[in-house]
Parts: structure tokens; sequence; C-alpha cells
């Protein structure tokens, strides 16, 4: 009974892998090169401004303006045309890292911090922003200006943070060195945590920058606690390790393209010109 539960199992697990690969596939640089022209896929999870579907259905952000400009680029320099196909959203955070590790020649396009121990699975772009850590409750918590008021002024608070997230190591450490008895849960992306946010004033999460300006953008009654979280993180495109695209991407995304009046404009058509000193 236990050898064909395995063997079950293995089988499953094979035509899942199967299934999983045929769903995205795209092509290779060294494809692109040799024909002329190809597929760039793109696996992404949804953030707005940066990566989303606008009403229409459309795929919209700073992202997907970069990619566009590395198309251009391609087009200029190597005179091969590549075609973007944004292929597939996934909500979970940790399903969409593992999808673009897995995945041969797609690209994984989200707000995705540039780690040390992310770069042991995955290949990563050069950055493409800057991004700031923020602590977010509901607008009926009290406000702190400083992590050492925690404890008296958010003393029955939990915190929810992004599974799979660099937010974890930061609440951790807030409740290491600050809350020895904080409850800590980990949700499967930003969205459910800010409706939770919304809904249970006894919470607070560290989150992304970026995520914060969705929650200006639509007026949630959530409010930015202003105090130092972490440090300001370089996000990246990710990429299996079996992939050849880093390689154009490391040509394209330089300081000078990130410092260009074409890139600022970007920022600040997506973002908003308000976050431009914020969001780098």
């Amino acid at each position: 009974m236990i050898i064909s539960k395995l063997v079950v199992l293995a089988a499953f697990t094979f035509l899942s892998h199967s299934s999983f690969s045929q769903k995205y596939q795209g092509d290779s640089w060294t494809t692109v090169k040799a024909n002329g022209s190809g597929v760039l896929t793109v696996v992404y999870s949804e953030q707005f401004g940066l990566v989303y579907k606008d009403k229409d259905g459309k795929v919209k952000g700073v992202c997907v303006d970069i990619l566009s400009d590395f198309t251009r680029y391609i087009k200029e320099k190597y005179g091969k045309t590549v075609t973007v196909k944004y292929a597939g959203e996934i909500p979970v955070f940790s399903v969409f890292l593992s999808t673009s590790q897995n995945t041969p020649n797609i690209l994984g396009v989200t707000n995705t911090t540039i780690t040390e121990d992310r770069k042991k699975i995955l290949k990563f772009s050069p950055p493409y922003m800057s991004n700031r850590q923020v602590m977010l409750t509901n607008n009926k918590a009290p406000s702190i200006t400083n992590l050492k008021e925690l404890p008296s002024k958010l003393p029955d608070f939990s915190a929810q943070v992004i599974a799979g997230s660099t937010q974890v190591q930061y609440v951790e450490k807030i409740k290491a060195d600050y809350m020895p008895s904080l409850k800590i849960t980990q949700e499967e992306n930003g969205p459910t945590i800010v409706k939770n946010l919304i809904s249970n004033p006894k919470i607070f999460t560290i989150i992304d920058f970026t995520e914060f300006v969705d929650i200006v953008h639509k007026k949630l009654p959530i409010k930015r606690q202003m105090v130092e979280v972490g440090i300001v993180e370089e996000l990246g495109f990710i990429m299996s390790k079996q992939t050849d695209w880093d390689v154009p991407l490391k040509e394209f995304l330089t300081a000078d393209y990130r410092n260009s009046v074409g890139y600022r404009k970007i920022i600040s058509e997506n973002l908003g010109a308000t976050f431009m000193s914020l969001v780098k």
C-alpha cells in the first residue's frame, strides 16, 4: 500500500511538473539571437503601480514600461525583435518565486527584493528600482514614531507579513528586540493583509512601500506609522538558473538608464510624482 501511494504521488508530481512547464514556455535569448525574433514570457504577481491589469484587462505599470524599453534596446543594439508575452498572474508570492525558479526561459516580475539567499536559487536582473519598508496599521491604531513605543502603545497587537518575503525577518527582529510575546502570522500576499488591516484595528504589518502606493491610491482606512523599518532594498526581475535572459538585461538595466529622463518619467507616471523622493 505504501509503495503504491508513492508511485501514484511520483506520477502525479511528474504530470504536474509537465503541465506546469507546458503552461509557461518562452524562447531563450540564444534562440532569439539565432532566429532574429522570439518571445520573452513573463509571469507576474500583481502589484499596483508596478505590474497589474487595468479595467480593460491590459497589463500596465513600471515593470511593463521598463520591459518595453528593453525590447527597443534589443532592437536598436542587436536588430532582433522581442515580443513580451504576459502569460499569467500568480497571486501567491511563494508560488510566484518557485514558478520563476523552476521554469526555464521565463521572467518573474513583481516587487521582488534582491537578497543573497535568493541569489543561490535564482538569477536576478540588475535592480530596476529601490524600495523602502513601511509599517502599516488601521487608521484607528495609536500613532508611534519609534519602535520602542510598540509595547506601550500597541501592547495587544499581532503582526501579519507575506510568507516568503523579506518582511518576515524584519518583524521577527521587532519581536526579538521589543515584543517577545508578539504573535506573527504569514499570509499569501499583500492584498490579503491589506484586507485584514481594514477589518482589524489590532494588527500591524511590515510591507513594501510599493504596496502602500496602492493603499494611498484607493484611499483606504490604513495609515503608515512613521518609524524606520528595515533597509532600503533593491528590486529585480527573477529567472531560473537555466535562463540566459540575464545577459542582455545586465547590459540594459544600468545606472545610466535608471538616471535617465525616460526612466524617471516611467516612475512618475505609474507611482506619482510625490513618490519620486521615496522610490528611486
